[in-house]
């Protein structure tokens, strides 16, 4: 029984040690029991429509998956409940320079209540880095800038999403601006070319597009989320809900929606996003 004994007490130290180093190298588990801890400020809302909110957090909640240190964009709410799940959020930043990706931490967010506005800058703070062993993820760096988006409800269900690049200190080779939610709510997928997909069923999760209107819905809640770009306007669309097996634990992924890719953007940047029940 001692020699049992033993043996659980130096596997539940290993355990921790391992926890301990995993942590600091690449923290998660940190970074959620700190926020239980001491919760950040609460967050700012647009009201979409009735029973439908838009939600944007100043930190990196919600705590969900890989991207958990990750700023998001806004948060669609249904009745109280977040359906972004592991998605980016309606409007963030991922910026391709030299070849690397870098994404944002730390954001500032300022609203405007009476405007249905929502004033957003993401630093761009971090490099999204190849999984290695005993690698971090996402490595802080020295900032490439600030993006800074507006989003504004200008009518019941539609949100206006302006972006600005002035901010930027360096010219990158791309952008990419994700608009996703929950892939375990949202599984239906339908553009203004007429295509029609069942994501649960398609084997390709990354697909290229230019179709004008790209739409999910979700049976479930009874929802449909649409990105709107001008004509020829080069876009993915996929959906990912898998776990995914990493040096540093088992990470859910849960996401349905549209990245917008623009090519060195420099100015400002429109586009919609449309919310509509079904």
């Amino acid at each position: 029984m001692k020699a049992l004994q033993r043996l659980t007490l130096g596997l539940a130290l290993l355990w921790l040690a391992w926890f301990i180093v995993k942590e600091a190298i690449e923290p998660h588990w940190t970074i959620r029991l700190a926020a239980l801890l001491r919760p950040g400020p609460p967050p700012h809302e647009l009201v979409l429509a009735d029973g439908l909110t838009l939600r944007a957090y100043s930190d990196t909640r919600p705590h969900v998956g890989k991207i958990t240190p990750l700023q998001k964009g806004l948060v669609l709410v249904q009745d109280g409940d977040e359906l972004i799940e592991e998605g980016y959020g309606f409007g963030k930043p991922i910026v391709i320079y030299q070849g690397r990706a870098f994404s944002s931490q730390h954001a500032t967010v300022r609203a405007f209540p009476d405007e249905q506005r929502i004033v957003k800058q993401f630093n761009i703070d971090v490099e999204d880095t190849w999984t290695e062993l005993f690698r971090r993820k996402y490595r802080p760096v020295a900032p490439l800038g600030r993006i800074t988006f507006t989003y504004t409800v200008t009518a019941p269900g539609v949100l206006d999403v302006a972006v600005d690049f002035s901010g930027l200190t360096v010219r990158p080779e791309l952008v990419y601006l994700p608009n996703e939610q929950g892939a375990r709510h949202f599984t239906l997928y339908s553009d203004s070319e007429g295509i029609e997909r069942d994501f649960e069923d398609f084997a390709d999760q990354w697909v290229p597009t230019t179709a004008q209107t790209t739409c999910f819905t979700s049976r479930t809640r009874g929802l449909r989320f649409c990105t709107e770009t001008e004509p020829g306007q080069a876009k993915y669309v996929g959906r990912e809900r898998y776990n995914q097996y990493r040096w540093s634990g088992i990470f859910w992924l849960s996401w349905a929606g549209t990245d917008i890719e623009l090519a060195a953007p420099t100015g400002t940047y429109r586009y919609r996003v449309t919310v509509e029940r079904r």
